[in-house]
């Protein structure tokens, strides 16, 4: 897996809070710019470099720029900070999901994060549906989180995607914020493995 860290290896001094954080991606994964005004050429220049490395890339390099740009916009719309990506082709079919992480404020600044959190039961195959529980991370402990499949707005307002969701909220330590890390794919055939990947994918995020 590839190692993402957003601070120097160094961390910081103890009882201060944490400057940044590491979390690990697959190797076929593409980390992406999510800043509107660099993305665009980055997410040229990545996939130029991908599809040069994986010649069988080349014919669905403009599906796969596509796919990371609406992913990079849907990020960064949501305040992401970090945006790692998945998107392979298979014949004239694309599998794609992200994993993002954004920094808020808790809800009202104080209080468990679960406490504002609700399930939705599923009420059909192809329905809304969420659930509400705690889990350890290896690396930060106890923490909250919802699986499901929601409606997820893109950007602008330009209407909804339903979408498998893994949130986790991670408290920061010595501040009222959390650090929300998301991962999300529309492939609702492969729901189910998609949950787990994100979870693997999570279970590697530490504070730096």
């Amino acid at each position: 897996m590839t190692v993402t860290e957003t601070t120097p290896p160094a961390g910081p001094p103890a009882g201060a809070a944490p400057s940044g954080f590491a979390l690990s991606i697959p190797p076929n994964w593409y980390e992406v710019d999510v800043h509107p005004n660099t993305r665009n050429s980055a997410i040229n220049a990545l996939v130029a470099q991908r599809t040069k490395a994986v010649p069988e890339l080349f014919a669905h390099r403009s599906t796969l720029v596509r796919a990371l740009r609406a992913a990079a916009r849907t990020a960064y719309s949501h305040g992401a900070v970090y945006c790692g990506v998945l998107a392979e082709g298979f014949g004239s079919a694309l599998l794609t999901g992200s994993v993002s992480v954004s920094v808020a404020e808790a809800p009202d600044g104080s209080g468990p994060v679960g406490d504002y959190l609700r399930p939705l039961p599923r009420t059909g195959e192809n329905s809304r549906w969420r659930i509400v529980e705690q889990t350890e991370l290896p690396h930060v402990g106890r923490v909250t989180r919802t699986r499901g499949v929601e409606d997820i707005s893109l950007p602008d307002g330009t209407g909804w995607v339903r979408t498998a969701v893994l949130q986790t909220f991670v408290p920061i330590p010595e501040t009222s914020r959390v650090a929300l890390i998301t991962g999300s794919s529309p492939v609702l055939p492969l729901a189910t493995e998609m949950l787990d990947l994100f979870d693997a994918i999570t279970s590697t995020f530490r504070f730096q």
